[in-house]
């Protein structure tokens, strides 16, 4: 899994070859406690925090934040909860 972040104006893909179980557990968790369509501030920070943790503290929050641009922060999100929690991307609607 990898991210990739502005900071300082370069561009730096930080990757994590191994995602702990307990990372599965903090992801089910997330998905519980909040509305993933109708995500608030609080949810959002919650999430980051979740990521920065998820990447074994390569870059802070606020790295996060500052060095994603806004059109990538959901997908970045999304893509890394369902890399987390194995969900399978398919062409498959019945899936």
């Amino acid at each position: 899994m990898q991210v990739t972040l502005l900071i300082n104006g370069q561009e730096k893909t930080f990757t994590v070859p191994f995602v702990k179980a307990r990372m599965f557990r903090r992801a089910l968790e997330l998905r519980k406690k909040y509305d993933f369509n109708n995500i608030d501030v609080e949810a959002l920070d919650s999430i980051i925090a979740f990521i920065v943790e998820l990447f074994n503290g390569q870059f802070t929050v606020d790295e996060f934040y500052d060095g994603i641009a806004a059109d990538h922060l959901i997908p970045t999100i999304s893509d890394c909860m369902n890399k987390v929690i194995g969900v399978a991307k398919t062409s498959d609607p019945n899936v």
